[in-house]
């Protein structure tokens, strides 16, 4: 597989393909902080993650901010940069998609990205949380990493 010129049948298997931590301890310490509601700063807790299968290296990061509401949650590929899938949760996110063409819109509050490259300032469209079943309703940092893990299906054993 390709991962520079991925098909939206491949995401999607790569979505749901199994993968392992690299480092089970650490995996386990990041989801038990989070999950945990422990008190912490601005920082990205991450571990590598695995498909073994494939041999595809992701980084799994997730990104907290001094506003409890906004945190993302993804899965990078690291060979290219790109994210396999990051959800960014806010309820005042602006992002705009289709950017200097006359389809441009802007997507409100908490969005999804799906194999786009990781750079802030490079053009790149979302989709609204909301088109997410499984997250369309979730606003705590600890029940979307624990449904993350499950909806991309990282395994710790």
């Amino acid at each position: 597989m390709d991962i520079n010129n991925l098909s939206q049948t491949d995401i999607n298997e790569l979505i749901q393909a199994e993968k392992n931590p690299k480092n089970v301890m650490e995996y386990q310490d990041i989801v038990n902080q989070v999950t945990q509601q422990l008190i912490h700063s601005s920082e990205t807790f991450r571990c590598t993650v695995i498909d073994y299968r494939r041999k595809i290296n992701y980084d799994f990061r997730i990104h907290t901010t001094p506003t409890e509401s906004h945190f993302s949650v993804g899965l990078m590929f690291i060979d290219n940069g790109y994210h396999l899938l990051r959800l960014d949760f806010g309820s005042d996110l602006r992002h705009v998609n289709d950017r200097g063409t006359d389809h441009e819109y802007t997507v409100l509050g908490s969005h999804a990205h799906v194999n786009s490259p990781a750079g802030k300032y490079i053009h790149k469209n979302v989709i609204p949380i909301s088109d997410f079943k499984e997250f369309a309703t979730l606003k705590r940092i600890s029940d979307v990493v624990t449904k993350y893990i499950d909806y991309t299906h990282i395994k710790t054993s």
